[in-house]
């Protein structure tokens, strides 16, 4: 049975992730807008603006997709209903396992996230302090969105170099020496092996 296309499935699939739950895809509607909504929040965080030419390709995404679904429910051939980005795979034991590889990455996200709060909270009072005695609004604009900005500029060029890079070589005393295979035993020697031991 064909589903009608109307204007409440239109007005639904122009909201990201909205579009795949009006056709029962929770997951898979909740990981595009949660994923909209996150680029948003970054970008708001960041005082990036540019940021927000991501959520584009997001939108796209999500409003043909509806659409795609649409097509495949209609055809009998619809697929699961997952969470994107590889979450579906990824289960409370394996969440778990990755925090444990993964700790110093996080907890050093945890840190530099301690730190903007930090810094953002003592540059309002810094600016503040200031501002009873002379007219510094120009200081606070550089304290709280220039130098923050500065930084995370910093730190994605560094991110780019270090991935331009790659994996750093091992040092050669880390490269294990060659060890040729033993003789397994009960194995007859050759005769050319033989010959060779007499000559010696």
């Amino acid at each position: 049975m064909n589903r009608k296309h109307g204007l409440l499935f239109f007005i639904s699939s122009c909201i990201p992730g909205c579009g795949q739950m009006h056709q029962g895809y929770m997951k898979r509607g909740m990981s595009l807008l949660m994923t909209f909504c996150g680029i948003f929040a970054l970008a708001i965080l960041l005082s990036a603006g540019a940021l927000t030419v991501l959520m584009l390709p997001v939108w796209l995404y999500a409003f043909f997709d509806s659409y795609n679904l649409r097509a495949h429910l209609d055809l009998g051939t619809a697929p699961e209903d997952v969470f994107l980005f590889g979450l579906s795979d990824m289960d409370s034991r394996q969440m778990s396992a990755l925090l444990q590889k993964r700790h110093s990455l996080v907890g050093w996200g945890l840190v530099v996230l301690g730190v903007y709060l930090f810094y953002t909270t003592a540059a309002d009072w810094i600016a503040d302090f200031f501002g009873q005695f002379f007219d510094t609004w120009w200081l606070r604009s550089i304290l709280v969105y220039d130098v923050p900005r500065l930084a995370v500029t910093i730190g994605v060029i560094a991110l780019g170099i270090w991935f331009i890079r790659g994996p750093r070589k091992a040092p050669a005393e880390d490269i294990p020496a060659f060890t040729p295979p033993s003789r397994e035993d009960g194995q007859e020697r050759s005769q050319e092996e033989v010959r060779q031991d007499e000559q010696q």
